[in-house]
Parts: C-alpha cells; sequence; structure tokens
C-alpha cells in the first residue's frame, strides 16, 4: 500500500490538525491539541474562505501569516502552526502503519467513504483508520447491533439476518463486540460474505489476530476506526462509532436493545431521530422492551417468527420501510451540483 494513494496533499494537513497520531508521547501537555470535529468544521469554513483555500497550504506558514490570512486569533494560529510542524513524523508513522498493513484517509481523501461522508455530512469524522480493502466500504450494507447478553432467540436470529445479508451481497456493518456483534458478522463471514467492523478498541492489536487477518487479506472483512490505532477501549470510544455504524449502511436491524440505557439503545434513536438510514427492529412475543420502544420511536418491525421466510433482504426491507419526511438541507445534491464539494471539510 501507498500513503499517498490514500491520503492527498490537504489530507496530511487534516491528519496533523485533527488527530494525535503524529504527537510524540513525550509531547507537554501544554502543547498544541487537535482540533476537535467541531472545532474542524468551524476552521474549515475558514480556509475555504481565504485566499489559502484548502489544509495543505497552511504547512510552512507561520502564525501571524495564519492569523492574517484566516482572520483567526493569534492563539488558534500558533495552535495550527505547532501542530503542522510535525509533518515529518507524520511521514514517518504513516510509512510506518501502512506497512503493517493498516491505512488512514481523511475526509477530504477520494478513498474515504462515499456513504459514510454523504449520510453523516458535518458528523463524519475527520480521519479514519483501517485495515482491510477500503475500497469495500462502498459496498450496500446493513448494520447489525444489540445487546452483548443475548438470548436463545436473538442468536438464532442475529444469525438468520447475518446469512441473508450474504446472500444479498450484502455487508453486516457492526462493532465487533462479543455477543450480537460477532454473531452476525461471523455468520455472514462463514456464508462467505462480508463484513465491516467499527472497532473501539485497539486496531493495531485487533489485526494481530491470524484468523481477522486471514479474512482482511481475502477481502472480507474491513476493519476501521475514528481513533488512533493503538487506542484501547472505552465507554466514550464505544459510544461514539455508533454513528459510523449507521452512516456506513443502507439499512439497520436492532436485534435486541435496552429501554432508555446502553449503547444500542442510544445509537438507535439517534439514528432515527438523525434519520440516517432505515432502522428495523425484531418484533416478538419475548423481545425486550427497549425493541418495543424503538418500533414506537418510529422504527419498522422485523418480525422474529418470519425472518426465515424473506428471500431477498434488500426487496423485503425496501417494501416496509417506514417512510419518513426528510428536510432538505444545505448538504442536499441538488445544491451540491454547483458549487462543486468542498473538500476543505
Amino acid at each position: 500500500m501507498n500513503v499517498h494513494d490514500y491520503l492527498s496533499d490537504d489530507g496530511h494537513a487534516m491528519l496533523l490538525l485533527c488527530s494525535a497520531f503524529a504527537l510524540p508521547d513525550n509531547a507537554p501537555p501544554t502543547g498544541p491539541a487537535p482540533f476537535k470535529l467541531s472545532e474542524w468544521n468551524q476552521l474549515a469554513r475558514k480556509i475555504h474562505g481565504s485566499p489559502l483555500a484548502s489544509p495543505a497550504t497552511l504547512a510552512g506558514r507561520s502564525a501571524a501569516d495564519l492569523t492574517a490570512a484566516l482572520k483567526i486569533a493569534p492563539d488558534e494560529a500558533a495552535r495550527i502552526a505547532g501542530l503542522l510542524e510535525y509533518g515529518g513524523r507524520a511521514a514517518l508513522e504513516l510509512e510506518t502503519l501502512f506497512s503493517r498493513g493498516m491505512w488512514a484517509v481523511t475526509r477530504v481523501d477520494e478513498k474515504y467513504p462515499a456513504k459514510l461522508r454523504d449520510t453523516l455530512k458535518h458528523q463524519a469524522p475527520t480521519v479514519l483508520f483501517g485495515a482491510g480493502d477500503v475500497q469495500l466500504l462502498g459496498r450496500a450494507g446493513v448494520a447489525v447491533v444489540g445487546s452483548r447478553d443475548i438470548d436463545a432467540a436473538g442468536t438464532a436470529f442475529a444469525m438468520e439476518i447475518g446469512r441473508k445479508a450474504a446472500a444479498a451481497k450484502l455487508s453486516v456493518v457492526s462493532g465487533g463486540a462479543r455477543g450480537t456483534d460477532r454473531i452476525a458478522m461471523q455468520a455472514a463471514l462463514d456464508a462467505g460474505g462480508r463484513a465491516f467492523g467499527v472497532l473501539a478498541d485497539s486496531l493495531e492489536r485487533t489485526i494481530r489476530q491470524p484468523d481477522l487477518r486471514q479474512l482482511l487479506l481475502d477481502g472480507q472483512l474491513v476493519l476501521l476506526t475514528p481513533y488512533a490505532p493503538t487506542a484501547g477501549f472505552s465507554v466514550g470510544a464505544a459510544m461514539g462509532r455508533n454513528k459510523l455504524i449507521y452512516g456506513l449502511a443502507g439499512y439497520a436491524v436492532v436485534v435486541s436493545s435496552d429501554f432508555q440505557t446502553g449503547g444500542t439503545w442510544a445509537g438507535a434513536t439517534e439514528a432515527i431521530k438523525a434519520n440516517w438510514c432505515p432502522v428495523f427492529v425484531r418484533d416478538g412475543a419475548s423481545v425486550p422492551k427497549g425493541n418495543r420502544e424503538l418500533i414506537k420511536l418510529g422504527a419498522a418491525p422485523l418480525a422474529e417468527s418470519g425472518i426465515a421466510t424473506v428471500e431477498d433482504l434488500p426487496a423485503w426491507f425496501q417494501e416496509n420501510v417506514t417512510a419518513r419526511p426528510v428536510e432538505t438541507d444545505l448538504f442536499s445534491p441538488a445544491l451540491r451540483e454547483t458549487p462543486p464539494r468542498d473538500k476543505s471539510r
């Protein structure tokens, strides 16, 4: 893999500005901090509206030059200049990353998943790290999510969804966690299908597992994360990756959810409210209360007793989706024709 096939000059600058990837372990706590997503969205608009026009042109400029060109406070300009000084270190770290079978892309790069960018818009992560064939992320997928502790009925349902997704050439998108995630992903992989795992744990450590390594090489599995490749698991990371799971999928299926608590409930309610994709929920006599409440909030029911008779999963989704009004906004395709997409965002 070639770094320059993934990261453009603008992407390299964005990686420096929005990720701690290039910061040394002994960096002083008082040093410049990478821009958070909301901060970058604001800065991107300033860059695009300035004579500099794109992130790559910021490199090598003094804080004073940046203050004048971007019309920003001197301390913010110093922060930008300080982060960009790690360009040489970033180049070395990227070579190491790619040599280990991992990659990095940013929101301005061609290989960034278009579905994720178009669905989440300004909420799409600025930087993604991953392993496996990044081009596969452009394929249609179905998100399968649910509790870690799952009963026999939920297990059977998750496995059936995974198998039917594989038969329909839909990739299963999930978080790779114990329980529902792994059951659905494994069922799809065992059936010869593909799976995307959005990690809330260390990407670097995960790809060392021999079975996963082979699936990555065979083009059946793609792993990705918006967090540093070496970052360990955290509850915040698990909650934060929810939007990526829904953003990469054309449809979502909730197998089991607690009521008003847990990551499955939080992710599903956010997806329903934001209309990221149609959300279906397992329905039946013994499903948890959270499942029934999600249906009340606008998710479409998917009867566990009838899933075995579904022959064409995408067609069934399309026929049974609950229509929801979508408000046209500034990111509407019709409004993006001219001018072209702002690639500094």
